[in-house]
């Protein structure tokens, strides 16, 4: 195995996080990270949704955004922080975003370019891969 391949499909903040903490540890520690966006993931990085924090969220995802005692940096901050770390790279998907209407400059900055499931393969096959 050469690293990680995250394959990101859930809009729950919580799995957006675990997704984010797992890549940050992997990419600090030299490993290799590739994160490909896709379906409703996709939604969670918007720009408004960023802005007005309004995540698909369960009890924990709720406190994360409330509480003030305990800081968790946002998934999107995590990724950014990642990438100063080590190697990691993001893909957002270019069926999903076609069939959404969408392009690069709809969503915050973290993605390093498009890709079709082909070339995210391309890119995973020598890696360990997570759905989430």
């Amino acid at each position: 195995m050469n690293g990680y391949a995250v394959v990101l499909a859930s809009e729950d903040l919580e799995k957006l996080t675990a997704a984010s903490t797992i890549a940050s540890v992997a990419a600090a520690s030299d490993v290799p990270v590739e994160i490909f966006v896709t379906m409703n993931a996709l939604r969670a990085f918007e720009h408004e949704t960023v802005e007005t924090r309004s995540f698909v969220t369960g009890e924990l995802g709720q406190a994360m955004l409330t509480r003030e005692d305990v800081q968790i940096p946002l998934f999107v901050d995590q990724l950014r922080d990642a990438k100063e770390l080590g190697p990691i790279s993001i893909y957002a998907c270019t069926m999903a975003m076609e069939m959404m209407g969408r392009s690069l400059d709809d969503y915050v900055d973290v993605f390093d370019d498009e890709l079709g499931v082909a070339g995210f393969l391309n890119h995973a096959a020598d890696k360990q891969v997570m759905f989430i």
